[in-house]
């Protein structure tokens, strides 16, 4: 993405935080800046410069409490995404979306959705005791998301991904485990995990104890929560976090089809010459 729509994505992006942070400072909710999002509060006080993501964590209780509220009480101007409030959404991570903004990637330009630029919830679940069940529960929460988008990676996995995504693609394996199996569980109370982020060569698997009281560090010209113990929680996303990565990766993850801060996308609209893109 283009430097110019990078920092114009990172302000309403800082802007749907506000909004945020304000609700749950009204409902008395607690939730952390989490992934990219710490770690640029970390390491740069604000947004890393290239990065286009905004990052946010709950755990499951204040995030059930999160949701049942803002449905009740939708701030005026934001959409709450998930399955249910948008059919036709299939990706597993929760987003709060601006109205009236398009933020649109390449797979989901065809979807009815709603394309508002967005930030993502994500949730922290119990942790599994016993290591076998907990790595099936991962399994299936991966092989579920990648069914649902229709994720087939090239190489060596594809042949899996193909299989998988055909097993999983109706979602009742998913949801016979976690309405079924995983409540019944022992978990271990120490403990929490970021299901949804698991992957074959990642797990994200956190101490309660270093989430805690959420401390307000700055963060662009605003004071907003993180872990109270940061370099635990940044050293299992990215180990060495402090280091910048090389020049050459130092760029936005998104490629977008199409973005605007002050229009809608709908699916069949092509950009016009002069439209914001990557």
């Amino acid at each position: 993405m283009a430097t110019e729509n990078v920092k114009a994505v990172q302000r309403l992006g800082l802007e749907i935080m506000q909004v945020i942070d304000r609700f749950c400072e009204e409902h008395h909710i607690r939730y952390y800046l989490f992934y990219g999002t710490e770690l640029g509060a970390v390491r740069h006080q604000g947004f890393i410069p290239w990065d286009d993501d905004v990052d946010l964590i709950l755990f499951r209780k204040d995030f059930e409490t999160f949701r049942r509220e803002w449905l009740a009480n939708p701030p005026e101007g934001y959409f709450f995404q998930d399955g249910q409030t948008d059919p036709n959404y299939k990706v597993k991570i929760t987003k709060i979306r601006k109205n009236g903004t398009a933020l649109v990637e390449y797979p989901s330009r065809n979807n009815d959705i709603h394309h508002g630029v967005w930030v993502d919830l994500f949730v922290l679940d119990d942790y599994v005791k016993n290591s076998f069940l907990r790595r099936v529960g991962e399994l299936i929460t991966m092989f579920d998301y990648n069914a649902s988008r229709d994720y087939r990676p090239s190489g060596k996995r594809e042949l899996l991904y193909k299989l998988t995504n055909r097993i999983f693609k109706s979602g009742k394996i998913f949801r016979w485990w976690y309405r079924s199996v995983f409540p019944k569980l022992k978990k271990d109370s120490e403990m929490c995990s970021d299901i949804a982020s698991f992957t074959l060569s990642k797990k994200y698997d956190f101490r309660r104890s270093w989430l805690g009281e959420p401390r307000r560090v700055p963060f662009e010209d605003v004071l907003l929560p993180v872990p109270a113990d940061t370099d635990a929680t940044l050293k299992v996303c990215y180990g060495d976090y402090m280091t910048l990565p090389p020049k050459e990766q130092q760029m936005s993850h998104h490629q977008p089809y199409y973005f605007s801060e002050h229009g809608e996308y709908h699916p069949g609209m092509v950009p016009e010459e002069g439209d914001a893109r990557g």
